[in-house]
């Protein structure tokens, strides 16, 4: 069923996507808010998805593409400039709503400035506090009017501390659909569907690629000792450059990696096992039901600070999802080339553990629900924007949920 199309014509929406996950799901919730009000301007920080939905990107996502309270510090002062530009330019439009996605690094410092500016603040895919730093609840509550979540449990979470929470579902769901078959998927990325397929994420971030690659690659020459026609993939993430990646993989790259360009979900599909860097990268792997190892490392001081605020056992989204591990971590010290390669010929060499595997993997779908996210994230929206004093919804505005 179409949501209604909405004739009024609501302030210019102000939109911040800091990192390319964000990109991708403001994207197909962009989409899905055009077809009720498809009059309506967006503008802010993203990147060239939300550009080809309609947005105006102010700045690029490449202008706060960096993770880590470390690395996070080297951008405060051209973080801070792009922020105070933000507002000034809200002033300008006469925007009274700000949609926040993800990126809490540089999001919840905004919430505030924004909050303090007069702007309504929805978060849409909210901030994992409940996994690192519950401490951070309490700035929810006070600079955030609507919280749109991901998971279920997420909604309790936020209720509990007074936030308006509403569960709209995991838009991956619906990025997934259709997929094409592990033979077709490896066919279209020049690869040989009969010979084993490894796949190497290391993330979307510059400092990512600095950490994670190299062991990475490591670990494929050391695969290759044992499975000498294993072929080894790499979906570059559309925030890094093609060069930049390239630039790695001397000496590692013999026989070379195949690289492409996005297409993270055809490459995860053709895959038979894959390394992946913490992050919504894993809920993907595990959506489509690829063996893998989640793996992560930063900065030591950044990793010492991460450790003593962690609420959970474990860091991967299959894993937190599902309540108990379905797939190893690695992280920090224990990120060993060696290592890496040996659970990967362990899973290639052994299909009763590949397809253990898979089967738990596949419990994910159940556990998040339908799909419609990105849907009703719009809806909700849309309905924020028209009860904020722009418009006056039939039966009347109110809280946002679908």
């Amino acid at each position: 069923m179409q949501p209604p199309v909405h004739t009024e014509q609501p302030a210019p929406l102000l939109l911040v996507a800091a990192e390319a996950s964000g990109d991708q799901h403001g994207a197909a919730m962009l989409r899905a808010l055009r077809v009720c009000m498809p009059t309506l301007q967006v503008y802010g920080i993203g990147g060239e998805q939300l550009r080809a939905a309609g947005m105006e990107t102010l700045f690029d996502i490449q202008n706060l593409n960096v993770v880590g309270v470390v690395e996070i510090l080297v951008k405060v002062p051209s973080g801070l400039r792009m922020a105070r530009q933000l507002l000034r330019a809200a002033a300008q439009r006469g925007t009274r709503v700000v949609v926040l996605i993800d990126a809490p690094g540089f999001n919840l410092t905004f919430a505030r400035m924004a909050k303090r500016a007069g702007l309504r603040v929805i978060y849409y895919i909210g901030p994992q506090i409940w996994a690192w730093r519950r401490h951070r609840l309490k700035r929810v509550a006070r600079y955030v009017d609507t919280m749109l979540t991901l998971f279920p449990f997420e909604v309790p979470f936020y209720t509990a501390a007074g936030v308006d929470a509403a569960y709209v579902g995991h838009p991956l769901l619906d990025h997934l659909q259709p997929l094409l078959t592990p033979t077709d998927a490896a066919q279209s990325l020049g690869l040989d569907p009969t010979r084993p397929i490894v796949a190497l994420l290391p993330g979307s971030r510059r400092q990512e690629l600095r950490y994670l690659l190299p062991p990475m690659l490591q670990a494929l020459q050391c695969l290759r000792q044992h499975l000498p026609h294993v072929q080894g993939v790499l979906p570059v993430a559309s925030t890094l450059a093609m060069a930049a990646v390239r630039a790695l993989l001397p000496p590692y790259n013999a026989p070379p990696v195949t690289l492409v360009q996005g297409q993270s979900h055809t490459v995860l599909r053709a895959a038979h096992f894959a390394w992946v860097a913490s992050g919504t990268a894993t809920l993907e792997a595990g959506l489509i039901g690829t063996p893998m190892v989640i793996v992560y490392k930063m900065h030591p001081v950044t990793a010492w600070l991460a450790r003593r605020v962690l609420c959970i056992p474990s860091i991967g989204l299959p894993n937190i999802v599902a309540g108990h591990p379905v797939v190893p971590e690695l992280l920090q010290e224990a990120l060993h080339p060696q290592t890496l390669a040996a659970l990967a010929l362990h899973c290639l060499e052994h299909p009763l553990v590949a397809q253990y595997i898979r089967q738990q993997l596949a419990q994910l779908h159940q556990m998040l629900g339908t799909g419609n996210g990105a849907q009703r994230a719009a809806e909700c929206i849309a309905q924020c924007l028209l009860a904020d004093g722009i418009a006056t919804l039939a039966h009347g505005g109110g809280a946002c949920h679908p």
